[in-house]
């Protein structure tokens, strides 16, 4: 069953859709917020922290942004589109969401960030129940493993590798004819990450075969395919409803959840990515959330990285998303499955997808996976 158009879109949303997708990729936002010296500073906060020092991370980023003329745009694009029409409502609320992201990307590492990401990924609506999943996926008995005791690591750019990250990722993309470039970045704050048109992924990563077909499950089928059947669709499948990225997050764990391959190791990470993220709207400094997250039972090493990605660019706090998109995600496809087909055709929220499947596209029972 695949998702089609009811009828064409207006020329004049398409022409916004699309310059909505060429904003998002000059605004960059979380290659912004990675930090240039991020390998440099771990080892030396590594050292500090081991010696008995509280350690502040001096983390390096890009040049500021000078974003002026497109955020005039966006706010200019968001005031112009028809707000009683769901589709320009859904893109008048993305370019409103572009606008913050711009204003974000102009003052990575300055004061002024924290308080404009706390807008960008704020606490969720139920951040008392998301807090207590956490809390319970790191205290509940350990599962019964599909691990072997010493798993073999490899390396997650090596691409002679058939075990690797890489292999993985292109076995994956391969297979669904995805016309998506693969690209190793050093000092990467994620193991991958997808971007229009690429999937990037840390150089030098030592992951076991299991966590290899984990992440590129994740990536090619959670963000890859919304993305290329999105731009079939086009109009707001393409440019990203505002909050996407949360529902996005929350079915890729989901697709993970059914494949198996959400372990115990892989449920207390996503604890501790809300928790620490939760420490930073709450004001936790670098060295606190690192305590947080060693007394949640993270090694030294893991809680320097996660903290890394929680405070990078000066709190963005991005990590909120994962737990809570799942929880909202899972509960929401449960009582209405058939939405999933539009989550997994485009860019858009649950929250979207029940008014678009009223009016702009429709299911249709063709045979197709989608």
């Amino acid at each position: 069953m695949s998702v089609r158009r009811c009828r064409p879109l207006a020329d004049e949303v398409v022409e916004v859709a699309r310059r909505l997708q060429q904003i998002e990729k000059s605004v960059a936002l979380l290659d912004r917020v990675r930090p240039l010296n991020l390998t440099r500073e771990q080892a030396r906060l590594t050292e500090a922290l081991q010696a008995g020092a509280r350690a502040r991370p001096s983390f390096e980023y890009a040049p500021r942004a000078a974003l002026g003329d497109v955020r005039r745009e966006l706010s200019r694009l968001s005031t112009e589109l028809d707000r009683h029409d769901t589709e320009q409502r859904l893109l008048a609320e993305r370019a409103e969401e572009l606008e913050l992201e711009a204003s974000l990307a102009e003052h990575v590492g300055e004061p002024l960030f924290a308080e404009l990401a706390r807008k960008r990924f704020p606490l969720p609506a139920q951040a008392t129940q998301v807090r207590k999943l956490a809390e319970q996926l790191l205290t509940a008995p350990p599962s019964v493993s599909c691990l072997e005791p010493n798993e073999a690591l490899h390396d997650s750019s090596d691409a002679r590798d058939p075990k690797s990250l890489w292999s993985e990722l292109s076995r994956r993309l391969r297979a669904e004819h995805f016309e998506v470039r693969l690209e190793v970045v050093v000092g990467l704050v994620s193991l991958a990450a997808v971007a229009d048109g690429v999937v990037r992924l840390r150089a030098g990563a030592r992951l076991s075969e299991r966590v290899a077909r984990r992440i590129a499950l994740h990536e090619v089928e959670g963000h890859v395919r919304p993305r290329v059947v999105g731009r079939r669709l086009g109009g707001v499948f393409a440019a990203g409803a505002a909050r996407a990225s949360e529902d996005e997050e929350g079915r890729a764990i989901l697709l993970e959840e059914r494949a198996g391959l959400l372990d115990d190791a892989r449920r207390h990470e996503l604890a501790r990515r809300y928790l620490a993220a939760a420490s930073v709207r709450a004001g936790a400094d670098f060295a606190e959330t690192v305590t947080l997250l060693g007394q949640r039972g993270a090694t030294l090493t893991s809680a320097l990285e996660l903290a890394g990605r929680v405070h990078r660019g000066g709190g963005l706090g991005r990590e909120l998303i994962y737990l809570s998109g799942y929880q909202r995600v899972a509960s929401g496809l449960a009582r209405r499955p058939e939405l999933e087909r539009v989550l997994s055709s485009g860019r858009v929220t649950l929250a979207a997808a029940e008014p678009l499947l009223q009016g702009s596209v429709e299911l249709d029972d063709d045979g197709d996976v989608v």
